[in-house]
């Protein structure tokens, strides 16, 4: 006996087909949530002649969560205040070997402002073999990465290198076109002053329902940088919850005017340091130790 399909059937198994072989690259365009108020709980100030920086404490009000997060808005004089350095002060494929706290590292730079940089490395899926390692105008790794990266400019200014635009071996070209430092963590937050759409697979989560602690930097121009630090993980205090999402740290710092802002390595390694002492609460029992940091000097 044969059977014969139903044709309004038929369509409608076409019709699926074409919209779900078009929605394959679809990257949904996830979006921070909105708080119920925001609450400016501290400051605090640090200026010399050369280095000015003030930072922020907020709260942002959930209906089933706070968040806390440090804006650090630093000003300075010369581009090379901006600088960066190596737990165990030696580039290091082993992080076991090198690995320090924040402030540790910092204490012995003379660091005012500190921030833990971007584990490169980090040992999760090989994370240490790949990317542009230049830290201070010294190029200690060349290699192709799946990774968004930032470099930092001899004038100060940064630029982001998206997915596929690196060429492996071009290390020295980029030196030779003034790149003193140069990340690999990401993604991308803002770049032209826009907020861009983030991967929808990378080496953390990109999805609005993702909290964690967060680290990242921003440039707006002229010698002006904002640092964010957001803590997470915690509920002891009523201190806060989860974390920031990425939708939120592009929200920040879009309203603050970066034309450029990329993510560091966060959860138990976001770390803030202002003249030796912690401004945030890690997610852990203690300071975490990293791979390297960046930081301000006078």
């Amino acid at each position: 006996m044969k059977r014969f399909l139903n044709p309004s059937f038929v369509c409608f198994v076409l019709l699926f087909t074409v919209m779900t072989v078009a929605m394959g690259s679809f990257s949904p365009a996830y979006a921070a949530a909105t708080p119920s108020s925001k609450t400016l709980e501290e400051t605090k100030n640090y200026e010399t002649d050369t280095l000015k920086i003030t930072i922020e404490q907020w709260c942002y009000h959930y209906k089933n969560t706070n968040l806390r997060f440090f804006i650090a808005d630093v000003y300075t004089t010369r581009p090379d205040q901006l600088q960066t350095a190596f737990g165990g002060e030696e580039y290091n494929q082993k992080p076991s070997q090198t690995s320090e706290a924040t402030s540790v590292i910092a204490a012995r730079h003379g660091a005012v402002l500190a921030v833990n940089g971007d584990y490169y490395n980090s040992e999760k899926d090989g994370f240490y073999k790949y990317g542009l390692v230049i830290r201070n105008g010294i190029l200690y790794r060349d290699k192709s990465t799946n990774y968004e990266m930032l470099e930092v400019m001899q004038d100060g200014s940064f630029r982001v290198l998206p997915k596929g635009s690196y060429k492996e071996g071009d290390g020295q070209n980029h030196l030779n076109e003034g790149v003193v430092q140069c990340f690999n963590f990401g993604p991308i937050l803002v770049n032209n002053g826009e907020i861009v759409e983030l991967p929808t697979k990378y080496k953390i989560s990109t999805k609005d329902s993702i909290r964690e602690p967060r680290t990242a930097i921003g440039w707006v121009d002229n010698n002006h940088y904002i640092v964010i630090v957001a803590d997470g993980r915690r509920k002891a205090n009523h201190w806060s919850d989860l974390g920031m999402t990425l939708q939120e740290l592009q929200e920040v710092f879009k309203e603050r005017g970066a034309q450029v802002a990329y993510n560091m390595d966060g959860g138990g390694s976001a770390t803030m340091i202002l003249n030796g002492e912690r401004v945030n609460k890690s997610s852990g029992s203690r300071e975490r130790n990293v791979s390297d940091i960046i930081y301000f000097v006078n």
